[in-house]
């Protein structure tokens, strides 16, 4: 597990006469085993908002663009994703949330975990993740 960590990718595109092709190699950015996926769309709002006190994930966009807004205790970072061009891993203790989404934008993540309704991996208030990391 990789507490406060997080790593920007560029993802790798190849363009021929037939259209463009991004592959994912995920041995390449993350060693978790991916237990769930899930899409982020048609979104009016921000999203995420919260850290993961066992969960690791790996977000990219599968079309469109949006705000990541990261925070590992110390201080903030913001990337403007585009789709099939940025990659991000999110390990434990990191603050994440996704925001400007184009109405195209279709945000695709992969988890560690499976999830859990009772939401206690979650730690949703940033004061108290502060107080955490």
């Amino acid at each position: 597990m990789s507490k406060g960590v997080y790593k920007l990718f560029e993802l790798k595109t190849f363009t021929d006469e037939r259209g463009s092709l991004t592959p994912i190699e995920l041995k390449d950015y993350f060693s978790f085993d991916v237990k769930r996926t899930y899409t982020v769309h048609n979104n009016s709002t921000k999203r995420g908002g919260h850290c993961h006190l066992c969960e690791e994930e790996f977000f990219y966009l599968a079309s469109g663009t949006c705000t990541a807004r990261l925070h590992d205790g110390n201080d903030w970072i913001e990337i403007e994703m585009d789709a099939n061009t940025d990659a991000i891993y999110v390990g434990t203790y990191v603050w994440h949330e996704f925001d400007n989404f184009s109405e195209d934008g279709v945000l695709v993540a992969l988890s560690s975990t499976n999830y859990n309704p009772e939401r206690n991996d979650y730690i949703e208030d940033f004061n108290e993740f502060l107080k955490n990391v």
